[in-house]
């Protein structure tokens, strides 16, 4: 498992770059599309993981160092949260509450 995540990682983020290059060289309908909907998914997906995240770092089942990792790419959620427009720090708070 220690393997896997970095590999993963690098692997999505060569794909990425691949798909950046195959748009700007060769401007194909397909190639955007699918940019496009890595784009959409992805976002709400940023947001969905936090709340299993905080359920697993409540418990203590995550280690210090994955920990440290989440609180770091999580900040700007925790900083809409704090000093965002209402509704949305509203939302986020409460489904911030529902995993805590």
């Amino acid at each position: 498992m220690t393997i896997l995540l970095p590999t993963l990682a690098v692997a999505f983020a060569a794909f990425c770059v691949w798909l950046t290059v195959r748009i700007v060289n060769r401007p194909e309908r397909w190639a955007k599309r699918l940019a496009w909907g890595l784009w959409i998914s992805m976002v709400p997906s940023y947001v969905i993981f936090l709340g299993p995240l905080l359920w697993l770092n409540r418990r203590g089942m995550l280690p210090d160092s994955v920990s440290d990792a989440c609180q770091r790419i999580y900040w700007p959620l925790e900083w809409l949260c704090m000093y965002g427009p209402a509704p949305i720090s509203a939302a986020l708070d409460w489904y911030r509450q529902i995993w805590i």
